[in-house]
């Protein structure tokens, strides 16, 4: 499915008084621009593409969970029902080890659905409200933060400067902001720190009825071998997200672009070798299509501020973009656009201040538990990914005698998931991983260090024996 906006003007008329311009239309900007019609404000959202493509095809897997779905409802309950209709409940996600189960996580409150599903949810609500008017094809280039001005780009390379001297500006243009860019450049002692995930995510699409032997489709399953994921869709269709690990020996072949018979069968090897449950959901035209899709990649993002003069605040990923396997991505920047809401309700004269103030210690949580969980993934240190699965051990024991500083994701998006802040949800973790992660490091050095010294004792009585 394919969305334009024909109607809207090349050049856009300056902003009104109370005007909300939202720069970028994926789910944050466009809940945050339905939240702020709600109380009466008039929005206008910028967007670079001239084209919304939202088809499964060209988008990935997600988990909705209760701060998205609380976005939704407080939108209007029909796109919680909505999203409903289009997902599907996750009852829990599998963590495999080959064909063997590790370890089960058990959810019933996650709904899984793609991000091409939830936009055009939200999209199409913002069509039907009069108060939101979407500009495509306008790409942020730069912005002037003292005369509060926008500069974009067009479609068809033209510049267009936009006075937002009497607006409101929300920054939900991604991971890579122009907006924080900007203001990086701008405003002395704002430094964002970003991170490169090290990897990227490509996805294969099962055709409607696919079953496997051993596959639930009620349950997400996490193969640990190499970072391959499957999620159902309706209609009994499977998404597999694969990682490709830069470095790694099968970076190459899982970033290729050509279907040839050879990458086929090494695509069809790949998946049997670490993800052996898989195959029999997959056909040939499955694996081929396979190389005509876009990988998608990111990094972490993390701010030490995000309002900026009670004219601009970054939301979602321009302010604190996460890694997939936090699970936080679109519902953290879908928490961001009620909160923002909310903070905007009230008679306060510094909302956005406010807004800041209440939000940065759980973005600074989340941004310290998505910043590890990278680091994870891109560790080559024998000693690092050693001491990070034995205290990954230790949280799960934690969490089974019912400790706060256990599994981080059972209280994200778990049976008892709710919206208590990050910074309660994470905080004990962090601190557990702080304590015990030197502990576990010096242990792990300590067995490496033994074998070596056990290598050599039992070469010297080989040698006075006069064996090889």
């Amino acid at each position: 499915m394919t969305m334009r906006d024909d109607t809207a003007p090349t050049h856009p008329s300056p902003a009104e008084p109370n005007d909300v311009i939202v720069v970028g239309a994926g789910p944050v900007g466009l809940a945050s621009a339905l939240l702020l019609a709600q109380q009466g404000r008039t929005a206008t959202v910028y967007e670079s593409r001239d084209e919304l493509l939202l088809t499964d095809e060209n988008s990935y897997p997600i988990g909705v969970n209760v701060r998205g779905q609380e976005a939704l409802r407080r939108i209007d309950p029909a796109l919680l029902h909505a999203l409903r209709d289009t997902g599907e409940l996750v009852e829990g996600f599998v963590i495999r080890n080959g064909t063997r189960t590790v370890a089960k996580l058990p959810s019933g409150t996650l709904i899984g659905t793609t991000r091409a599903r939830l936009t055009r949810i939200l999209f199409d609500a913002a069509g039907r409200e009069p108060r939101i008017r979407i500009v495509t094809g306008h790409r942020l280039r730069t912005l002037d933060r003292d005369a509060r001005r926008l500069d974009f780009t067009t479609s068809a390379d033209e510049s267009v400067t936009v006075d937002a001297s009497r607006a409101i500006v929300l920054a939900c243009d991604g991971v890579w902001s122009p907006a924080r860019a900007s203001l990086a450049k701008s405003v002395t002692g704002f430094d964002p720190v970003v991170g490169d995930w090290g990897v990227q995510f490509r996805v294969l699409f099962s055709q409607a009825g696919a079953t496997a032997p051993g596959l639930d489709p009620a349950q997400h399953h996490i193969f640990t071998s190499n970072g391959i994921y499957t999620a159902t869709l309706p209609n009994g269709i499977w998404c597999i997200a694969v990682t490709a690990i830069k470095g790694d020996p099968a970076e190459g072949l899982l970033l290729a672009t050509d279907a040839t018979d050879e990458n086929v069968a090494a695509l069809r090897a790949h998946l049997a070798e670490h993800a052996p449950l898989v195959p029999p959901l997959l056909r040939e035209q499955d694996y081929r299509a396979y190389f005509s899709r876009k990988p998608f990649g990111g990094a972490v993002v993390r701010c030490s501020r995000i309002a900026f003069d009670e004219w601009l605040v970054l939301l979602g990923d321009a302010a604190h973009s996460v890694i997939p396997p936090t699970g936080e991505g679109v519902n953290s920047g879908l928490e961001d656009a009620f909160l923002v809401a909310d903070a905007l309700a009230t008679d306060s004269p510094t909302p956005l201040a406010d807004f800041e103030r209440d939000r940065l210690p759980d973005l600074e949580a989340l941004g310290e538990y998505a910043w590890q969980l990278k680091e994870n993934l891109r560790t080559t240190d024998p000693v690092e990914t050693a001491s990070n699965v034995i205290v990954r051990i230790l949280s799960s024991v934690a969490a089974r005698f019912g400790r706060r500083d256990g599994e981080v994701e059972q209280r994200l998006f778990g049976p008892d998931a709710d919206l208590t802040r990050y910074a309660e949800t994470i905080g004990p973790w962090i601190a557990f991983r702080d304590r015990w992660t030197p502990v576990a490091r010096t242990a792990v050095r300590g067995v490496l260090g033994v074998r070596p010294a056990v290598r050599r004792v039992i070469t010297r009585i080989r040698q006075q024996k006069g064996q090889p």
